[in-house]
């Protein structure tokens, strides 16, 4: 059995569209710069995160899943990352 770390971000609407949706577009490079940010920031492990969604308010610190210094909203997802794998039965 897997066992999971989880830990609870704010992310922007930027990672929160990516991550419950896939994409985001707003006509600029913002969906890319958030990309480069999540893998900088979780590297492989950007595969565990997952959107919540629930709205946190506004906020002035960076965004925990790309790093975004930009102030705005910010949203819950999750970093459930693997700790150990166990036998399978």
């Amino acid at each position: 059995m897997t066992t999971f770390d989880q830990t609870e971000l704010a992310v922007c609407v930027v990672c929160l569209h990516l991550l419950a949706n896939g994409e985001f577009n707003d006509g600029t490079d913002a969906a890319q710069t958030a990309v480069t940010g999540m893998y900088r920031i979780w590297g492989f492990n950007v595969r565990h995160l997952s959107a919540d969604g629930a709205e946190l308010g506004f906020s002035t610190w960076p965004c925990e899943g790309c790093g975004d210094t930009d102030h705005g909203d910010r949203y819950r997802a999750f970093a459930l990352i693997p700790t150990r794998r166990g036998d399978q039965a």
